[in-house]
């Protein structure tokens, strides 16, 4: 990705304001707040800016581009949200509050009036009238107007379609698009470009037949809250916004319009983190002109969209950053190249933007001992315009300027030497510049084998994984030897980890590479994941976003309080859990979570091991539901199944917003067979709930573990373990009233006695674990043969 953005600071309007091939004609302020804007050039030649109010709509003349003139305003019902577009010497707005439906304007008399038509409808086959949008497109090709938004009792919020020949100031109704909520509408030719904004998708229909439109292709956008999209002439690229913090705007190839590919994101680099929203983008002569809320005007270079370049801008905005202050709108399809600018609080911008083609600089780095590519390196160049660049898995690059000339480029990348490079960019030209670099740290060659620790045999395909202290990490599979190989590692602490499924996983801490040559790793037998690899659970489901993902958990909030889990479960192995989506980090609720269906996580077959009888299944989970209009019936559900028979062993209808331990006795449900699978499922069933829920820290017992570890068995009576993971020793508080002959057992993954201790006094504490290995152990206090608490540990 490359963002870049020329930081000058020049006194403009009485405030200090940045810009970058840009300058500032005149502005026009109103007595109201401004949302969209849109421009219309009457037949005599003369410019006119047609701005969307709170209040109605206004029409200002550009005869003189630097004093603009307020010619007409016709008031409507108060909104926060207007549009507009033209057709011939006419006019339409639609209003997302009140009941103004379709306004038509005539423009044929200005600048000296305007009159104005209010259209409302009976759709067929829907309860109330059409009288209300949020969004309306105009094909002034073919005179047919397509609105977006409208009342959710039509059509479900969807398309709604009119033809504007026969009668240009009442519009005829023809016909409804797809029965889903669009945001925001688009056409070009015989495709409709659908902004899903609550599905969190770009959707693109065929309508060569308006009577039978056909699905051609959906994406999800980066931060699934897609608000609008805007194509190139040639169709062959789309770029979108998401109307959240911190989003960017999205390129995306659609040459095949069945499997649409990302190419690139921008975002303006003098505010990445801070909160700026991208809200709409257009498209003219491959230039992006885009209304970033508080970050104004950018203009970017989008005719390589794979490499999109900042080459202009204008900041409207003089207060901080986020929110949704300042730039709403940015037309710049007027012909004497002017571009529109509504800002929300000061009103009208008429900026000209001086285009200038990207002056671009791509390449591959590589290491220069082993020609391998080079991921993660910083490429800068050292210019007034902000620029930042990194190399990808492939080693590739790409990066640019608004500017050419001569430039110094750094690549800096960790356990590497600093390389700078002198080369020369010119506008329009993408030089293409490939080198490598070099290191004088020690590597070491990983050679490792893993074991069945009963049989001695080698696990073929077994999971090692090795992450650095920045959590980067790299994978690989053993081959039918059991053999791991990994070439120049360097030197430095990993954190290792080996599993495969049916036995359990192996965590090494703190280890160097040169004590994982020629290692062997046995691993006993049994059934665990903490997920800190990929053990083939398969994902599957019928809802339109929130699919659960093994990762890092990325939390979101719902209010002031939690709603998606924001870590994994606490005292497990790494980081990674299962979650359902998972949003941004600074994203709501409503970021990717479950929504129009079911989502489904089913393990890989399980079966009791010669040690064991009467399986005990051991996980902890999340569940968060939330919102909606409507009473919600939403919940989380884990099954077991034998292959035969499948039964639901829990069913979570109250939200738990955080991590809670369960288990439970497999024969107490089912046939215990050898081809055993738990499945966790959770659903959106209501009406615009808020859907999140968690998996995690999932593993397999040969006894029966209590189904609570709440351990609430009377009072006076506390047990208290920590710290917790830990990697020396563990301590025991307790006060156990008149328990009758308490013993502290210890016991491995497996059900083996590791350690047993009688309590001699009923308030105290123990010591243990020092000479523990590695893994997780079960701590249990017994009253005679009465087992009243347990917990799980791990010693690191």
């Amino acid at each position: 990705m490359k963002q870049l953005f020329l930081l000058g600071l020049l006194a403009c309007s009485g405030f200090l304001t940045a810009q970058l091939n840009a300058e500032l004609v005149s502005q026009f302020p109103f007595n109201d707040a401004v949302n969209d804007i849109w421009g219309y050039v009457a037949p005599d030649g003369t410019e006119y800016a047609i701005v969307g109010l709170e209040s109605g709509v206004a029409f200002v003349s550009l005869a003189d581009p630097a004093n603009p003139v307020e010619v007409a305003r016709i008031d409507g019902d108060q909104s926060q949200w207007r549009d507009m577009k033209t057709f011939g010497e006419y006019a339409y707005s639609v209003a997302d509050q009140g009941d103004e439906g379709i306004t038509s304007f005539n423009l044929s008399d200005l600048p000296n009036s305007v009159t104005f038509q209010r259209n409302q409808y009976q759709i067929p086959g829907f309860d109330g009238t059409f009288e209300r949008a949020h969004n309306i497109y105009i094909d002034e090709g073919t005179g047919i107007a397509y609105t977006a938004g409208g009342s959710q009792n039509i059509n479900a919020g969807g398309i709604e379609i009119f033809d504007l020949n026969i009668d240009p100031m009442t519009p005829a109704f023809i016909g409804s698009g797809p029965a889903v909520y669009s945001h925001d509408v688009y056409v070009k030719g015989d495709t409709l470009y659908c902004s899903q904004i609550f599905r969190g998708d770009l959707a693109l229909y065929d309508i060569s037949d308006l009577d039978n439109i056909i699905e051609l292709g959906t994406t999800f956008t980066p931060f699934n809250f897609t608000h609008n999209a805007w194509t190139t002439d040639d169709s062959q690229t789309i770029f979108t916004t998401d109307e959240r913090a911190n989003a960017p705007v999205a390129a995306y190839d659609i040459s095949d319009q069945g499997d649409i590919q990302l190419l690139d994101e921008y975002r303006p680099l003098n505010s990445v983190g801070t909160g700026a929203i991208p809200h709409n983008v257009h498209v003219i002569d491959d230039y992006l002109s885009i209304s970033y809320y508080t970050d104004g005007l950018r203009v970017v270079d989008a005719s390589k969209p794979d490499n999109m370049i900042e080459v202009a801008n204008w900041d409207t905005w003089d207060g901080p950053d986020g929110g949704f202050n300042g730039a709403w709108g940015a037309t710049p399809y007027l012909p004497s190249g002017l571009t529109l600018v509504s800002d929300r609080q000061t009103g009208l911008y008429v900026v000209d933007v001086n285009y200038v083609r990207a002056a671009r600089l791509e390449g591959i780095i590589t290491d220069s001992l082993l020609g391998t590519p080079l991921n993660g390196v910083e490429v800068s160049i050292t210019a007034s315009q902000l620029n930042e660049a990194t190399s990808d898995g492939l080693g590739r690059y790409k990066t640019g300027l608004a500017a050419g000339g001569i430039y110094t480029v750094t690549f800096t990348a960790d356990n590497y030497n600093p390389l700078t490079v002198e080369v020369a960019l010119f506008n329009d030209v993408c030089v293409v510049l490939d080198t490598s670099m070099t290191t004088s740290v020690p590597r070491f060659n990983i050679n490792l084998t893993v074991l069945d620790d009963e049989t001695g045999e080698p696990i073929p395909d077994a999971s090692f994984v090795l992450t650095d202290d920045d959590d980067q990490s790299v994978s690989r599979r053993a081959d039918a030897n059991g053999v791991v190989s990994l070439d120049a590692v360097f030197d430095g602490n990993y954190d290792v980890y080996i599993a495969e499924w049916g036995y359990l996983t192996e965590e090494q801490r703190n280890v160097r590479p040169s004590a994982l040559t020629d290692a062997v790793v046995r691993l006993p037998r049994g059934y665990m994941d903490d997920f800190v690899t990929d053990e083939d659970w398969v994902v599957t489901g019928d809802a339109s976003s929130g699919f659960w993902a093994r990762e890092f958990p990325l939390g979101t909030f719902f209010g002031q309080d939690p709603f998606a889990p924001g870590t994994d479960a606490p005292g497990d192995i790494g980081r990674q859990a299962y979650v359902t989506g998972n949003g941004s980090v600074d994203g709501g609720a409503g970021e990717n979570d479950v929504d129009g269906g079911t989502v489904t996580l089913t393990s890989p077959i399980f079966r009791a091991l010669p040690q064991q009888d009467s399986l005990v299944v051991n996980f902890q989970y999340w569940f968060a539901t939330g919102g909606g209009n409507t009473d919600s019936e939403d919940n989380l559900i884990i099954k077991i199944t034998n292959g035969t028979d499948t039964v639901v062993v829990r069913e979570i209808n109250e939200q738990v917003r955080q991590w809670t331990e369960d288990s439970f006795l497999v024969p107490e449900f089912i046939l215990e067979t050898t081809t055993l699978q738990l499945i966790v499922e959770t659903a959106d069933l209501g009406d615009g709930h808020l859907v999140e829920a968690g998996f995690d820290n999932f593993f397999i017992t040969g006894r029966e573990i209590p189904t609570s570890t709440s351990n609430d068995f009377g009072n006076n009576i506390t047990v208290d373990v920590f710290p917790n993971p830990t990697a020396d020793e563990f301590t025991v508080n307790y006060q156990l009233g008149n328990l009758d002959n308490p013993t502290l057992r210890i016991t491995d993954a497996a059900g083996r006695l590791v350690s047993s201790r009688k309590v001699n006094t009923m308030d105290g504490s123990i010591r243990f674990g020092s000479d523990l290995a590695h893994g997780f152990y079960f701590v249990e206090v017994f009253a005679g043969n009465q087992r009243v608490y347990v917990t799980k540990v791990v010693k690191q």
